[in-house]
């Protein structure tokens, strides 16, 4: 099994904004992104061992921007990118960083 990775909102709200720690955070999403649309190991899961902690409002910011992120990609990939569709995914993907953003101070590193 592998190491347990983490995502810590609240370490990334003290950290100046710097090209590394935006470039750590996007590795984390990668990876967490990664194991969120890989098949299944076995019949237990995914075998992701991702932990994510922060207040409970960072968390609903954050699952909501991954909700988001999801949706349109998923559109993206069924419907093409010129389908109107996929621009109001991108559009709601939009609206939810920018509310992440707004409230942890923390760069959304995906655009």
């Amino acid at each position: 099994m592998s190491a347990e990775k983490l995502i810590d909102l609240n370490a990334l709200k003290k950290e100046l904004l710097s090209e590394s720690s935006v470039a750590q955070f996007a590795a984390q999403l990668k990876y967490l992104f990664w194991h969120l649309s890989s098949p299944p190991l076995f019949s237990g899961g995914t075998g992701s061992n991702v932990r994510i902690v922060g207040n409970k409002s960072d968390l609903n910011n954050f699952a909501n921007v991954v909700g988001h992120e999801k949706k349109y990609m998923d559109s993206y990939l069924k419907h093409g990118l010129g389908d109107p569709k996929v621009l109001r995914d991108r559009v709601a993907l939009e609206k939810a960083v920018f509310r992440f953003e707004n409230e942890t101070g923390v760069k959304w590193p995906l655009k």
